[in-house]
C-alpha cells in the first residue's frame, strides 16, 4: 500500500472519528494480497467471531472452504443456496423444531427479502491459496 496513502486516510480517520475502532474492509480477489488465508472450517463457526481477529489487526482472507456458516457462504456469494425453513431460522424459529435467530421479525418479511436479492457471481478458485492451506494441513 502506498504509505502516503495511508497516512492521509489514518490523519482523517483520526480527525473525523477520533478513537473509534479502523473500519473492516472486505473485497473479493484471486489472491490474499498478503492476508493470512483462513484455515478450513472443520465444523461450524460463525464469520462475526472470526472478524474478531481482524478487529484486532489480522488481515484474513476467506474462501468457501474457509466458511463454515451457510449464512456467510450465502451471503459473501459464494453460494445461492439456503437451508430448509430458512424464513423461519432468520425470524422466529419453529417451536420444538428450530431455534430461530430473531434478526428479521417474520418469516414473511425473510422471504420479501429474499424476492430483491441478488447474488454476485464469485469467480475465480484461489489455487494458489488453496495449496498454500492444504500444504500447512497435516
Amino acid at each position: 500500500m502506498d504509505t502516503q496513502i495511508k497516512e492521509n486516510f489514518l490523519d482523517r480517520w483520526n480527525k473525523y472519528f477520533g478513537s473509534a475502532e479502523l473500519p473492516i474492509i472486505c473485497f473479493y480477489s484471486n489472491d490474499c494480497g498478503g492476508a493470512e488465508p483462513a484455515a478450513p472450517s472443520t465444523n461450524w463457526s460463525c464469520l462475526i467471531r472470526e472478524l474478531a481477529r481482524v478487529r484486532k489487526g489480522a488481515s484474513l482472507c476467506f474462501n468457501e472452504e474457509a466458511l463454515g456458516c451457510s449464512g456467510a457462504k450465502r451471503y459473501l456469494g459464494f453460494t445461492a443456496k439456503v437451508r430448509p425453513n430458512f424464513e423461519y431460522f432468520l425470524s422466529y424459529g419453529i417451536p420444538g423444531e428450530l431455534e430461530g435467530e430473531r434478526y428479521i421479525r417474520t418469516p414473511e418479511m425473510v422471504l420479501e427479502l429474499q424476492k430483491n436479492q441478488k447474488h454476485p457471481p464469485i469467480t475465480g478458485t484461489w489455487d494458489k491459496v488453496r495449496k498454500r492451506i492444504n500444504k500447512d494441513q497435516p
